[in-house]
């Protein structure tokens, strides 16, 4: 019995010392545990020195300064203004308007709000406009044949309206925006530069009664026309002109006439370019006396053809116009009789004998009854009741509605 309690002491004296073997480790673990949280704790809160607390204070998000400097502090409207940009771009060219020159534009009213003055900023667009707009503008020209011609006239061309860019303008200044901003036209061209009406146009050759039709530089059509009657006072216009638009199956109407049109493309005002089924010849002399109200009219054929070639603002060249005078030369005496005889031309005293000779009279007896007609002596002298004016007339004269647009 005794060895038995002997025995059994010794196992518990066993059991007891594993025991505190194991409770020895379990402590000194979390021990070790709770130091390494102490030890992270009183990193993290650590006394800031001053230094380190200027440190903090320079670190911001996203680089954003920290809102004790004056970088931070929201801009005044003038501070944006003094600092921005607004440039105008013209083809290759640029203009820039600096925040250092608007700010000398600014004045600040009564009740602090800031304005711009109108007057440097329509100054400046005053001279955007002079430097820039080509409309009226005289354009060195290079006809289909080669020659370099002058044009005058016409309404193409960059044309700004200054008033309404100006105002987009200061509107622009009051946002204290930098911007790129475009002028407002009442017209523009192909193309900025000197030769702005670009390579697609059509050229009207009012001498030759000829037109060409170019597209990107290539010659796509042509046609004989009848233009403005010349000895009528409606000579068809010279000038850079665009097709103002296009249209079908038009009526133009005016003082005198109505004409019904199947291809209709206006482009100075009421006139331009159009068939006219009504004739049966183009070219030539006709628009001396038979000539249009001013437009140009074209075979039907040769109209639907270039009515489908041509666009809405692309460029009109009307050059080569003579003068009535010019003009006279050219004609035949038959012409000349016409002519005189509607009192377009003056009479002379040839085409007066020559009216004499076709009333029968042979040629040394009109040539004194013209001599006489001219120098105020009354010839006593049946007079013609029918001249080649008047068969000129029967045979071509269309009916009054029909002779033009």
């Amino acid at each position: 019995m005794a060895v038995s309690s002997i025995i059994m002491k010794k196992n518990i004296m066993a059991r007891i010392m594993i025991i505190a073997l194991i409770m020895a480790v379990l402590t000194g673990c979390t021990g070790c545990g709770e130091k390494k949280d102490v030890s992270d704790k009183e990193e993290t809160t650590a006394p800031v020195t001053e230094e380190k607390s200027e440190n903090v204070m320079m670190m911001q998000p996203d680089g954003i300064e920290p809102d004790n400097t004056m970088q931070n502090k929201e801009l005044s409207l003038e501070d944006k203004i003094s600092s921005m940009e607004i440039i105008y771009r013209f083809g290759d060219k640029t203009e820039t308007l600096t925040g250092e020159t608007i700010s000398g534009w600014l004045t600040t009213l009564p009740d602090g709000s800031l304005s711009v003055n109108e007057a440097p900023a329509r100054e400046y667009v005053s001279g955007l406009s002079s430097k820039y707009d080509t409309f009226g503008r005289k354009r060195s020209f290079t006809t289909h044949d080669g020659r370099s011609i002058t044009v005058s006239g016409g309404d193409y061309g960059y044309w700004m309206d200054k008033a309404s860019t100006r105002q987009e303008l200061i509107s622009q200044i009051l946002t204290g925006e930098s911007a790129e901003l475009t002028p407002v036209y009442y017209g523009t061209a192909d193309n900025y530069g000197e030769n702005d009406i670009g390579n697609t146009y059509v050229e009207i050759n009012i001498g030759d009664q000829h037109l060409w039709v170019y597209k990107n530089g290539e010659q796509v059509n042509e046609s004989d026309f009848v233009s403005g009657g010349l000895f009528k006072g409606n000579g068809t216009p010279e000038g850079t002109y665009a097709i103002t638009y296009k249209e079908r199956d038009s009526t133009l109407v005016g003082e005198g006439y109505q004409s019904s049109v199947k291809y209709w493309m206006p482009f100075n005002g009421n006139i331009g370019l159009h068939d006219a089924s009504w004739r049966d010849a183009f070219g030539g002399h006709i628009y001396y006396m038979k000539g249009s109200h001013g437009c140009i009219n074209l075979p039907t054929q040769k109209a639907a053809e270039i009515y489908d070639q041509v666009e809405k603002g692309e460029a009109v060249v009307v050059y080569g116009s003579i003068t009535k005078e010019d003009a006279i030369p050219s004609l035949t005496m038959e012409e000349k009789a016409a002519a005189a005889q509607k009192g377009y031309i003056p009479l002379t005293e040839d085409v007066s004998a020559y009216l004499f000779k076709q009333q029968g009279f042979d040629s040394e007896t009109a040539a004194a009854l013209a001599e006489a007609q001219l120098s105020g002596v009354n010839a006593d002298t049946p007079q013609q009741t029918e001249t080649p004016q008047d068969s000129v007339e029967t045979t071509d004269q269309q009916p009054m509605p029909q002779e033009e647009e």
